[in-house]
């Protein structure tokens, strides 16, 4: 009797078959394209970095030269101001060296209020005017009150007197005027007797 020789094929070992050269290149063709891909993208990547940090740089530059700008501005506009101030000054020791000379009030007198004079053009030339306040309703925008005052004479909320002078630019308040303001008394309360028995 002839033995029949069987192959035992072992049942752990999966079949496989060979890769078939066409899906191969395939998958070989999407890797590359997907490496390609993602080099492209870390290079735009960059970019946009790169054009990020040049931006950041620019406007740090822009708002470095702005602020020197405006510190150049505030300089001029000082410079100009005192440039106008110290004649002012100048015409003040005058008057006061003058009358200490004479022993005279009126040439000092004279030289204080030409002094008031120049002060204020100067201030009238930068649109710095005074607030008006004594006879006016009391503004809270433009006045600060300081103390109020019980008077007939007076409308409520009417300002009677000014302790210190208010300043505007244009429209702009730099100081507001410290104020005594008017307020109506109030009327006497009546008193009437309670009947008290006995």
């Amino acid at each position: 009797m002839q033995e029949e020789k069987t192959m035992e094929t072992p049942m752990n070992e999966p079949e496989t078959q060979p890769m078939e050269p066409e899906q191969d290149d395939a998958v070989s063709i999407d890797l590359n394209t997907a490496l390609a891909r993602l080099q492209e993208m870390e290079q735009a990547l960059e970019e946009q970095k790169n054009l990020y940090l040049r931006t950041l740089a620019d406007f740090q530059n822009y708002r470095r030269r702005q602020n020197e700008e405006m510190e150049r501005q505030r300089i001029r506009v000082l410079e100009t101001l005192l440039e106008d101030l110290l004649p002012i000054l100048d015409n003040f020791e005058r008057a006061l060296q003058a009358a200490e000379a004479t022993r005279e009030l009126e040439p000092l007198l004279e030289g204080v209020k030409m002094t008031d004079r120049q002060i204020k053009a100067l201030l009238a030339r930068f649109d710095i005017h005074p607030i008006e306040a004594v006879g006016k309703p009391f503004d809270p925008n433009l006045h600060e009150a300081i103390q109020r005052v019980e008077s007939e004479e007076y409308e409520d909320g009417t300002i009677i007197d000014e302790v210190e002078r208010g300043y505007r630019m244009g429209e702009r308040v730099i100081r507001p005027s410290k104020v005594i303001v008017a307020r109506r008394p109030e009327p006497p309360t009546e008193y009437t007797p309670l009947d008290i028995e006995a």
